[in-house]
């Protein structure tokens, strides 16, 4: 078992409650009220401001080429989605302006926050398991969807479906884990201790990320 599997399975049972969560499967079936997942992307789109924050810290905090090649790769994509998820939000009636103009939720200034505390704080270790969760579950939640057949046809909620089960961001999602493997693997017992606390805390924080979205709150 990888260090990442063994963070995944030490923080059940959060983990499966923040993978098929009611957000989740409501949005797997197509059931998901519009206004909530209106509510969702706003969220998300203020969410990926503060996560590439948190990279540029990861490209601060690298030690080699490798790691800094890694963070700059991660910043640039997140970069790149920021401008197709502006896209998105209009197929779904949401302008730019709206998008600039929406407060952040508790949810999310608590979610963010506390992973840019992470890497402000603690190690490059330390950084990249408080952002683990979000790549590495929405990569399941996106296989567990289309293995299981959930999605029935003309589901509303497709493209987004198919835009973390396809494999750039399947690869992507890998290549964040195993750079976490490598990180962790020299770790003290008492270091991959606060590393799964870490990892945990963000899982929980996932959780309450899609509760807001289903919540409006």
């Amino acid at each position: 078992m990888s260090i990442c599997q063994q963070l995944i399975e030490n923080a059940q049972p959060y983990w499966q409650a923040y993978t098929e969560h009611d957000f989740v499967r409501r949005l797997a079936d197509g059931t998901l009220e519009k206004r909530c997942f209106q509510h969702y992307l706003k969220q998300d789109y203020l969410y990926l401001f503060q996560y590439n924050r948190a990279l540029a810290l990861a490209l601060f905090k690298a030690e080699n080429f490798t790691q800094m090649e890694a963070a700059h790769q991660s910043i640039s994509t997140i970069l790149a989605e920021s401008k197709l998820h502006i896209q998105f939000c209009k197929s779904w009636g949401i302008e730019e302006t709206e998008l600039l103009q929406t407060p952040e939720s508790a949810a999310c200034v608590a979610y963010t926050r506390y992973v840019l505390d992470c890497g402000i704080n603690g190690s490059l270790a330390d950084l990249y398991a408080a952002i683990a969760p979000c790549a590495l579950g929405y990569a399941e939640i996106a296989r567990w969807i289309v293995e299981q057949q959930l999605s029935p046809a003309n589901n509303p909620y497709q493209d987004w479906i198919d835009t973390y089960a396809a494999a750039d961001f399947q690869q992507a999602a890998t290549q964040l884990g195993e750079l976490l493997n490598t990180l962790c693997a020299d770790l003290t017992a008492r270091q991959r201790t606060k590393v799964q606390q870490i990892f945990t805390t963000a899982t929980r924080m996932e959780i309450a990320f899609w509760q807001m979205g289903l919540d409006l709150s």
